[in-house]
């Protein structure tokens, strides 16, 4: 049987389905740009899959990203190996953990910032992060095939090899002065800019060396400049961030000097005061580096008054940012998706658990047992809460996503028995009162900045598992 065609037109898993069904022998090969794989069949098993930089088990997952290209295939051809007996139905459900996994880690951007003690494949794949890329495309691309790379990443993650920008204060904000210097190399001319910033950077008197390794060249080495920063005082760094953020924006002819500018600032300010009271998240990115800035800094927790205050932009460009990001539509306050503020307060009750688990030698432990209830659970919306343990800040985009598939009722079924496995633990390692005063605290902020729902639906799903 000759079988080709567009993947655009027939799927993939429809290609297959008919090999499946008809137990067909011989060679599917799939063909985008210069990327190829071969797929071979034996009465309608697979036996062998040769991708370009990965084979069998470490290309199954290889096989089920495959989304466009071309197909053809070539009847009663042998494998050259067998080392494989899948049938091509069970393929989604088997490698359905990494999908999420990777659209999970899809938008995040993570940087290399420690590469000691390392076998010579991890620190190459630590060196694809670039600090440009989303972490999804470093595993499209990666020479070392999707598989291995993820669970290379998954250890570098596990050992603080790799850390989300957000991660450590100081690193954010060292890592968004460098993406709006390199933004401005590219907008500006780069002679003139690195002229100028060259007499801005003699001017420093602390933390010169930072500012010299990370603006050198567009490429970043992160694990010599992590160690510089992760430890200094963040409002004495923070106060030298805003000085050469400051220094760009009066470059670019964005300061604030005149009599225009401070109208601005009253109509913005004016415009926005409705807004600035309440907790936006994001729930998705900008192409723009300066509003990825502001969403960057939405945390769940600030109101958009307390991220004006910490960004370190001009007065006026803080006001323009937010309200672009607001006009985009890049952000949700809380009180209006009930689902994402249930994630938000649940994922803070987290937070402040764990960091008392932490302090009492116990996380390691409770960890093991989330990650046990994770794997026995039936639910449908767990995999939303499988990344908790090596998370400190939520993956908003993510869970907006994944919420709009779910449902409000099995979220709350699911919170209900996660919070008693919380509970029931804390109740083991902490006092009552450390207890209820944690539960007061997420309480209370959600009574300032949420619904009246999503506060009485998180105090009925306490009660029905702890008494306070």
């Amino acid at each position: 049987m000759g079988l080709s065609g567009d993947l655009k037109s027939v799927s993939l898993w429809e290609v297959m389905e008919i090999l499946s069904f008809s137990r067909k022998t011989g060679r599917l090969q799939l063909t985008k740009d210069k990327k190829k794989t071969d797929v071979y069949f034996e009465d309608g098993k697979i036996k062998h899959i040769k991708a370009d930089n990965c084979e069998d088990e470490e290309a199954v997952l290889h096989l089920a990203l495959w989304k466009d290209g071309t197909f053809a295939f070539y009847p009663d051809e042998k494998a050259p190996k067998s080392n494989l007996n899948l049938d091509p139905l069970h393929i989604l459900v088997d490698v359905s953990k990494d999908i999420d996994l990777m659209e999970y880690l899809g938008d995040l951007i993570f940087l290399f910032v420690n590469a000691a003690n390392l076998l010579e494949e991890e620190r190459k794949v630590g060196e694809l992060f670039d600090g440009i890329r989303s972490t999804k495309d470093i595993i499209l691309n990666s020479p070392y095939g999707e598989y291995r790379t993820l669970r290379v990443i998954e250890k570098l993650r596990k050992n603080k090899n790799l850390l989300r920008i957000d991660d450590n204060i100081n690193l954010f904000w060292t890592y968004t002065f460098w993406r709006y210097f390199v933004f401005t190399l590219e907008k500006e001319n780069e002679r003139d800019f690195r002229k100028k910033w060259s007499e801005q950077l003699n001017k420093l008197t602390t933390y010169k060396l930072v500012f010299e390794i990370l603006t050198k060249d567009k490429k970043v080495e992160w694990y010599n400049v992590y160690p510089l920063i992760k430890d200094a005082p963040p409002d004495d760094y923070f106060n030298v961030i805003k000085e050469v953020f400051h220094f760009i924006e009066n470059y670019r002819k964005l300061e604030i000097n005149n009599v225009i500018d401070t109208g601005k600032i009253i109509f913005l300010s004016q415009e926005l005061e409705p807004f600035m009271s309440k907790i936006y998240v994001p729930i998705k990115y900008s192409d723009i580096i300066e509003e990825n800035i502001v969403l960057w800094a939405l945390d769940g927790r600030r109101t958009l008054k307390d991220v004006e205050n910490v960004l370190p932009f001009g007065e006026l460009r803080k006001l323009q940012l937010i309200k672009s990001v607001l006009d985009k539509k890049l952000t949700l306050p809380l009180g209006d998706n009930i689902k994402l503020d249930l994630l938000n307060y649940f994922f803070m009750s987290w937070q402040e658990m764990i960091l008392e688990f932490e302090k009492s030698g116990k996380r390691d432990e409770f960890v093991k047992e989330w990650d046990r209830f994770i794997s026995e659970s039936l639910s449908d919306v767990k995999h939303l809460f499988s990344y908790l343990p090596s998370e400190s800040r939520q993956n908003f985009p993510y869970f907006y996503r994944n919420i709009a598939s779910s449902q409000e009722e099995e979220l709350r079924a699911f919170l209900k028995e996660a919070i008693k496995i919380i509970l029931d633990f804390a109740s083991q390692v902490l006092s009552k009162e450390k207890i209820d005063s944690i539960i007061d605290k997420v309480i209370d902020h959600a009574k300032r900045y949420a619904s009246n729902n999503l506060v009485e639906t998180a105090q009925r799903l306490i009660s029905e598992v702890y008494v306070i």
